[in-house]
C-alpha cells in the first residue's frame, strides 16, 4: 500500500524529472500490462458515438471505439428511442430563425442558447452525410403546435433507429474502423502538457491502457444510475428506468474527475420524464398524441396544458396522486389526426394501456374515477374551446383544443406513469464539442457529444437529443481529427 504522503513525493520527483503521475486511485488498482495505441478514441457506441467514429474515420484518422456492453447489446440509448430527429424544415435563415426561437421557448431559456445555432446551421447537412452512408429518413413531419419537425429513422418510428445504428456501425467497419467491446473506461490520462492523451479501461483480462492523441466521450448520460438520480431530485431513484441499464454516467465522471465543468445537472427540470404505460407484454408511449387529448388525473380533473408537450406533462404527472393518469380523446380526434393514431399503434403492439368506452360514464369506470368528476371536467373545458384554444379552462390549453363528444366511442391510454429514458444535464462543451472546465477553458484533447453534453433544461421537442447526437457528433470528430493531426 502507497501512501498518500508518498504518492505526492513521488509526484514532485517525476514533475522534476519531466513526467506525470496518474491519479493516486490507479495505483490501488495496478498499472496495465498492455497498452494500445490510435489516433482518436470513441467511448460510446450508441448514435453520437458511431457517428463520431465513422466520421473520424472518413477524415483519415486510426479510430477505436469501445463500449463496456457486449457486442449485442451495443447502441445505447439510441437503439430503444422513437427514432426522430429534430430539425428546420428547411435551410432557409427563416426556417433556421424559427428552429431556435421554438427550442429556446421550451426550454423556457435556460438551456444552451449559442449550441442551439450550432443545431440548426447543421442538422440538415449531417441528414444528408447520414443518408450518403446509407441510412434512410421518413419525410419531414411537423410537430404541431411548433414551426419545428422531425425525420424519423426508416422504416418507422422505434423500428428505424435499430436499423440506423447498424447501417453506420457496418460502414464503420467496412471503412477500416476497429472495436473493442466488454471494454470500460475506468480513468482518463493526462499528459505533462495537461491534455487527454487517452484512457485507462478494464477488460476481461484486466486492465489496458489505451493511447490516444484525443478522445471523444459519448457515454450517454445518467438515467440508469440511480444515485445521481437520487441527486438531481428527491425520489428519483424511484421513478421507472426505460432506458438502456448500461447509461449511468460514466463519461460525465470520467470527465469530471480532470476538472470538466457540467451544467444542469440538478432539480426536476434536469430529468426527461414522459409517461408510458408498462405492461406485461412491453410498453407504450403515447408521445405523438399528447398534444391534442386531455390528460386526467384520479380526480377526474385536467392538471397541466397538454399541448406544451410530453416532457412538461410527465414532471406534471410526478406530482398527481399515486403518479398515475390516463390520456383521453374521441373517435373524431383519431380520425382527423394522423399523429393520435401513430401512438395507438404503439400501445397495439405492446397489447395493453389502449381502453375503449361507449360515453364518458363507461370510460370514467375503466380509468378508476367518478362520472360526475368526469363529466363535469369535460364539460367545462368543452364551453371554452374556441378558435384551437381554451383559454377559460383550468388549466388553459394554449393549443390543439378541440371539443371531445362525451357520449362518443372515448379512448384513453391508461394507466400512464412518469418514466425516465434520458437526462438533460451533461458536461459543458463550446461550439467545437470541446469538454470545458468550469470557467469556460477547453481541455485540450477531450471532446463530447450526444446525451453527455448539456444543452436543454426543463423540456425539449422529440427528436432533439438525437439530432444533437448526429450534430456534435461529426464535429467532435472533425475538431478531434484536426487536434490530432497537429
Amino acid at each position: 500500500m502507497i501512501s498518500r504522503r508518498k504518492v505526492i513525493k513521488l509526484s514532485g520527483a517525476m514533475a522534476a524529472m519531466g513526467l506525470s503521475l496518474n491519479p493516486a486511485y490507479a495505483w490501488l488498482t495496478g498499472q496495465p500490462e498492455k497498452t494500445i495505441s490510435c489516433d482518436v478514441l470513441v467511448i460510446g457506441t450508441g448514435i453520437a458515438g458511431t457517428v463520431a467514429a465513422l466520421q473520424a474515420q472518413e477524415d483519415g484518422a486510426n479510430v477505436l471505439m469501445i463500449d463496456k456492453a457486449a457486442k449485442n447489446q451495443r447502441g445505447g440509448n439510441s437503439k430503444v428511442c422513437l427514432g426522430s430527429f429534430l430539425m428546420p424544415e428547411n435551410n432557409s435563415e427563416e426556417a433556421k430563425k424559427a428552429f431556435i426561437e421554438d427550442v429556446k421557448k421550451k426550454s423556457l431559456g435556460g438551456g444552451r442558447s449559442d449550441l442551439y445555432e450550432v443545431l440548426a446551421d447543421n442538422i440538415l447537412d449531417s441528414i444528408k452525410w447520414a443518408e450518403s452512408n446509407g441510412a434512410g429518413f421518413e419525410p419531414w413531419l411537423q410537430q404541431a403546435p411548433w414551426r419545428v419537425g422531425v425525420r424519423i429513422a426508416s422504416p418507422g418510428q422505434y423500428k428505424g433507429m435499430p436499423t440506423l445504428l447498424k447501417t453506420l456501425f457496418d460502414k464503420y467497419i467496412e471503412k477500416g474502423g476497429k472495436v473493442l467491446f466488454k471494454t470500460k473506461a475506468k480513468q482518463l490520462l493526462v499528459n505533462g502538457k495537461g491534455a487527454v492523451d487517452g484512457a485507462v479501461c478494464q477488460t476481461k483480462d484486466g486492465l489496458v491502457k489505451i493511447s490516444a492523441k484525443a478522445v471523444i466521450l459519448a457515454t450517454g448520460g445518467y438515467s440508469a444510475n440511480r444515485e445521481m438520480l437520487e441527486a438531481a431530485h428527491p425520489g428519483g431513484a424511484n421513478i421507472l428506468i426505460r432506458g438502456n441499464k448500461f447509461i449511468t454516467g460514466d463519461g460525465i465522471r470520467l470527465a469530471q474527475e480532470i476538472g470538466a465543468g457540467t451544467r444542469g445537472m440538478a432539480g426536476v427540470e434536469s430529468l426527461h420524464l414522459p409517461v408510458v404505460y408498462d405492461g406485461p407484454n412491453g410498453r407504450g408511449s403515447p408521445t405523438r398524441a399528447l398534444p391534442y387529448c386531455l390528460g386526467i388525473n384520479a380526480e377526474g380533473k385536467r392538471f397541466v396544458d397538454e399541448s406544451l408537450g410530453y416532457a412538461s406533462f410527465g414532471k406534471a404527472t410526478l406530482q398527481q396522486t399515486r403518479q398515475t393518469v390516463a390520456l383521453i380523446f374521441d373517435e373524431a380526434m383519431l380520425q382527423k389526426e394522423k399523429r393520435i393514431g401513430m401512438s395507438v399503434e404503439l400501445f397495439k403492439r405492446a397489447k395493453g394501456g389502449l381502453i375503449e368506452a361507449n360515453g364518458y360514464e363507461q370510460l370514467a369506470k375503466e380509468i378508476g374515477v367518478q362520472p360526475a368528476a368526469l363529466k363535469a371536467t369535460l364539460e367545462a373545458y368543452n364551453a371554452s374551446v374556441k378558435d384551437g384554444k381554451a383559454l377559460g379552462a383550468e388549466p388553459p390549453k394554449t393549443n390543439l383544443a378541440e371539443k371531445i363528444n362525451l357520449n362518443s366511442k372515448l379512448f384513453a391510454f391508461y394507466p400512464l406513469t412518469p418514466s425516465i429514458t434520458m437526462v438533460y444535464g451533461g458536461l459543458t462543451v463550446n461550439k467545437n464539442a470541446q469538454v470545458t472546465e468550469p470557467d469556460g477553458t477547453p481541455i485540450k484533447g477531450l471532446y463530447a457529444a450526444g446525451e453527455t453534453i448539456n444543452l436543454y433544461y426543463h423540456d425539449y421537442h422529440g427528436g432533439g437529443i438525437l439530432s444533437q447526437s448526429l450534430v456534435f457528433g461529426r464535429i467532435a470528430a472533425n475538431q478531434a481529427v484536426k487536434y490530432a493531426k497537429e
